[in-house]
């Protein structure tokens, strides 16, 4: 989370909503924003549509039939949770979800079709809109909070690209024109709204593709000797140009709602025609600049755009001296040993491997095997992903609240490192204390609220910040309050993980992919990496744990004493608060 540029209208007092708005969608939209500030992979319309295509699958024997009942609670909790489904749905939402022992599959997947037809995406946007203008102009942030998620879900679920909405979130309210009333927000809408354009992408490639000249026009490709003026101008402009054994080809006729996704199934057919090439010369590689020239339907000015971040480089990385360092203190203490280490070393090399492979399925896959190579084989019983599952989620529930307050605590020092400091000293014994530490207790002690408020107003503009600051003191005023988030995190976890599993599962057994692989695979990366940190965590510190078996008991032991004395806390003070951070 980061204050963007400063504006004439961020300063309104009636145009507070307005900026709290525009803040969120920045951080909804941004690469490396925390997972649980994320958009949800799906909302009720798209979960809907996963259960149907589930059963299509389970009729045809792909998948399991075990899995409906876990996509089918998500449905429900969804549906039940959905402000814009409520709206939307004329009859009860136990009418549109029919299971139990006595229901047959062709029934529950009838009722959802029904559901499926209710819950029309674009009509289900349109609301979303007029619900978002309305609680702008005068509303309640927390509502505005919850038709941001669920409206950011359903448009990347539509096609349209998180880089193309971030782009125009920036465009429209940190860097383009004053705004001067509330009847502006339209114009906005308008601009990301699912429009359909046709597209022509320019790649500069390697001359071996004119071995396949005549083969590459079934896939909408080929090889030009003259560009377009304009593009040939923006070309030359860029220094993009050819050498001796280089070609320009244009992939025709791409049909989108913006020029990422274009560029992205343009770059799909040579991935294609690359791929088909190697089965017959394996040494020999097709291979393409990163950059491009793309053309749209309704404007003459052609663009170049680049090659964007793929789903693995999307999380959070250390500086290199950092990285330095705790690379040179693993290799020192690292304790597992024997099929241990080689298990640990074999998970590295995967991780590695996706984080190279550019293929998104290659990088799910690679993923999803490291997991199951960490987790031990004989413990936690149950099939390969209750294994999985039951092995990481006691490393992801324990890390769950310190991330918060990590991420808090650096989002304070970005914005403003002098006035969180001045503030963060007035905290009791804060010599004493860590960053983490006296963040922690800042939202969780009421001694603090004097604190708070005075750095509530230090925070002007910034009215994101200041929400998410409430919003997590509200959280820390009871325990109980904090073990419910919890709870649904360990659900939402659970949800995903299965989700995971089926999608590694529907690649191998069918070749076929899902829309929105790239969320599964940051959420994926995310909990590899937690894992592997916890299994470093374990064998290099002073428990010196001498196998992943020890190392994930560790975990579970330290993550059922976690629960049971944050279940027994009454009231937080200095003391038992630290239990939370790591």
């Amino acid at each position: 989370m980061k204050l963007k540029n400063t504006k004439k209208w961020h300063t309104e007092p009636n145009f507070e909503n307005l900026l709290f708005f525009a803040q969120r969608l920045d951080e909804l939209f941004f690469d490396y924003t925390l997972d649980t500030f994320k958009p949800p992979a799906l909302t009720s319309i798209y979960l809907c549509r996963e259960a149907i295509s589930l059963i299509e699958d389970i009729e045809e024997s792909i998948i399991d039939n075990a899995n409906l009942e876990y996509v089918l609670d998500e449905l429900e909790w969804s549906l039940a949770s959905d402000p814009i489904a409520k709206h939307m749905l004329n009859a009860p939402l136990r009418k549109f979800i029919q299971r139990g022992d006595g229901v047959k599959l062709s029934s529950t997947k009838v009722r959802l079709e029904v559901l499926e037809r209710s819950l029309n995406p674009l009509i289900y946007s349109e609301l979303c809109e007029d619900l978002l203008a309305n609680h702008i102009d005068g509303g309640s942030k927390k509502e505005i909070e919850k038709l941001s998620r669920v409206y950011a879900s359903t448009l990347i679920n539509m096609g349209i690209s998180k880089q193309h909405l971030y782009d125009k979130t920036q465009e429209f309210f940190f860097y383009g024109k004053e705004i001067k009333s509330f009847s502006e927000l339209k114009d906005f809408f308008i601009s990301i709204s699912p429009t359909s354009h046709q597209y022509e992408i320019y790649f500069v490639v390697s001359g071996l593709i004119k071995e396949v000249e005549q083969s590459i026009e079934i896939f909408d490709l080929a090889v030009v000797d003259e560009l377009p003026p304009e593009v040939s101008k923006l070309a030359l402009k860029n220094s993009l140009t050819l050498s001796s054994n280089e070609v320009w080809v244009e992939v025709k006729g791409i049909e989108a709602f913006d020029r990422h996704t274009a560029r992205k199934k343009a770059e799909t057919k040579l991935d294609m025609v690359r791929d088909l090439f190697l089965l017959f010369s394996h040494k020999n590689r097709i291979s393409w600049n990163c950059d491009s020239i793309i053309t749209q339907c309704c404007e003459d000015i052609p663009v170049l755009i680049r090659r964007p971040k793929n789903a693995m480089e999307k999380c959070f990385d250390l500086r290199a001296s950092d990285a330095s360092n705790r690379l040179n203190s693993m290799i020192q203490t690292l304790a597992l040993n024997g099929n241990s280490f080689l298990k640990f070393h074999r998970a590295v090399d995967l991780h590695a491997i996706g984080t190279t492979n550019d293929l998104p399925e290659n990088q799910l896959l690679n993923i999803w095997i490291a997991l199951e190579t960490l987790v031990p084989s004989h413990v936690y019983g149950g099939g390969k992903i209750v294994k999985v599952s039951n092995g990481i989620m006691p490393i992801l529930l324990r890390n769950y609240l310190s991330r918060f307050i990590k991420r808090l605590a650096a989002d304070l020092i970005r914005w403003n490192r002098e006035e969180t400091s001045k503030a963060l000293r007035k905290i009791r014994n804060s010599r004493s204390k860590k960053l983490y530490q006296k963040v922690l207790e800042l939202v969780a002690l009421e001694e603090n609220i004097p604190i708070l408020e005075s750095l509530y107003e230090k925070l002007g503009e910034f009215v994101l910040l200041r929400y998410r600051l409430f919003e997590m003191t509200e959280l820390f005023k009871k325990p109980e309050n904090l073990m419910k988030k919890v709870d649904l995190h360990e659900k939402k976890v659970a949800w995903q993980l299965r989700r995971i599993y089926r999608t590694r599962n529907l690649i191998v057994h069918s070749g076929r992919s899902i829309s929105y692989i790239d969320t599964l695979i940051e959420n994926a990366h995310d909990y590899l990496d937690q894992t592997m940190n916890s299994v470093i965590k374990y064998s290099c510190g002073y428990l010196s744990a001498t196998s992943l078996e020890q190392a994930f008991d560790m975990a579970r032991i330290d993550n059922d004493v976690f629960l049971k004395e944050m279940r027994n806390i009454k009231e937080f003070d200095e003391d038992n608060l630290q239990i939370i951070l790591l």
